[in-house]
């Protein structure tokens, strides 16, 4: 139910197209003339804390290396593993924006030993996006820092290491959101799609002088948040017999295709438009309901098997892509992110509670309540739990 409501959700915002077009002032491309932000250069915007909108690692084209930056969205439950570990077993590293409601914290706990990243995506995954767009600082915290809370209890991770955001349905109340991203030492959000700067696509970049991207889904923030850096979700275009259209996540975009032809061909025509222009990294951001059918699953690995034999393609998690941004190498010099160890899930609890009628598995003794925004501890009974 929570990947239905996930996908209904992006189905309809995909869709959004609204303009807020700024640009750099320097840069390998033009992108636009309209409404530049404050001067950015490398007088006031230096590496490895601060990198302008529009920016190129200081690597030539040819020597970068192309990034693979594969995300999945929600629970990590045992419906999906195996699709995860399939797509593991080709050498993939992959992030998980994870979000409690189901979620599996053993196997959390055992991705991440696995050299895959964990970040953070809420606690309750509310399908009402004005509880997103209209949310305060408060409400933002008890989510994402909860859930941080929760991962790092229930799943044995580092805290330090869970440094990555995605709003639920990329829906964010702009400042709000990211004032708290910033005061809790947060690294990265992901949640803002672009569609005025896919061709070519933009760089990831920090928002020390403010967002620079186009607005597709409001509000966008307006201030500035040193030290934070915004990783675009650069839009899909999909090309078909009903028309064309452009998506925020791979798996928003429809038709869908139905055989494994079709789909490698979606992304490969995609991930061209960045290989063949300034590298910047491909996003393959999904919800893993969309690879259940079989032959879009196998596309999809025959898509993977195929760019990964470029020389300089790497799969990488969005850490890795941060650490290069603030220290660029060549393909040949680029080293993955080292993660802290987790601590070590010795016995897997089962927790189930009355009420809600909820169970999760966890790396810790079972709270004596379920765990809920506003008592991510479980501590104390959870408050305004929905009625499913």
């Amino acid at each position: 139910m929570a990947h239905f409501r996930t996908v209904v959700g992006l189905l309809f915002f995909c869709c959004i197209f609204k303009y807020t077009v700024s640009a750099p002032q320097s840069d390998d491309y033009v992108y636009s003339d309209e409404d530049l932000k404050p001067a950015c250069d490398d007088s006031n915007c230096k590496l490895p804390s601060c990198s302008c909108f529009g920016s190129h690692p200081s690597v030539s084209i040819q020597d970068r290396p192309q990034f693979l930056m594969l995300t999945f969205d929600d629970a990590i439950t045992v419906a999906n593993i195996d699709t995860y570990n399939k797509i593991a077993a080709k050498g993939v590293r992959m992030t998980f924006f994870v979000s409690h409601e189901y979620n599996d914290y053993s196997l959390t706990q055992k991705l991440y030993s696995n050299g895959h990243e964990i970040a953070v995506h809420s606690i309750s995954h509310e399908s009402n996006t004005d509880f997103w767009r209209d949310g305060d600082e408060t409400k933002w915290k008890q989510e994402m820092v909860g859930m941080r809370a929760m991962l790092t209890t229930f799943g044995s991770l580092p805290q330090a290491e869970l440094v990555g955001h995605r709003a639920p349905f990329l829906q964010t109340s702009g400042d709000s959101t990211f004032s708290v991203l910033q005061k809790e030492k947060f690294l990265y959000d992901s949640s803002m799609p672009s569609r005025s700067y896919m061709d070519p696509p933009i760089w990831p970049y920090t928002l020390d002088h403010g967002y620079g991207q186009d607005c597709q889904i409001e509000p966008c923030p307006n201030g500035n948040f040193p030290g934070l850096w915004e990783v675009p979700m650069v839009q899909y275009h999909r090309i078909s017999k009903e028309g064309d259209f452009y998506c925020s996540m791979l798996d928003a975009c429809t038709p869908y295709p139905v055989t494994a032809m079709d789909t490698k061909d979606y992304l490969m025509k995609n991930f061209l438009r960045h290989y063949k222009s300034n590298k910047a990294p491909f996003p393959i951001f999904l919800h893993e309901a969309w690879l259940r059918d079989k032959a879009r699953l196998e596309g999809f690995l025959q898509f993977l098997d195929e760019v990964l034999k470029y020389q300089d393609v790497r799969s990488a998690t969005i850490r890795d892509v941060i650490e290069y941004m603030r220290n660029p190498t060549t393909h040949r010099q680029f080293q993955p992110y080292r993660q802290s160890p987790p601590k070590p899930c010795n016995k897997v609890e089962t927790c189930s509670y009355k009420e809600p009628l909820r169970f999760m598995k966890s790396c810790a003794m079972c709270p004596k309540y379920y765990p809920w925004v506003g008592t991510p501890m479980g501590r104390i009974p959870p408050k305004n739990f929905p009625i499913n």
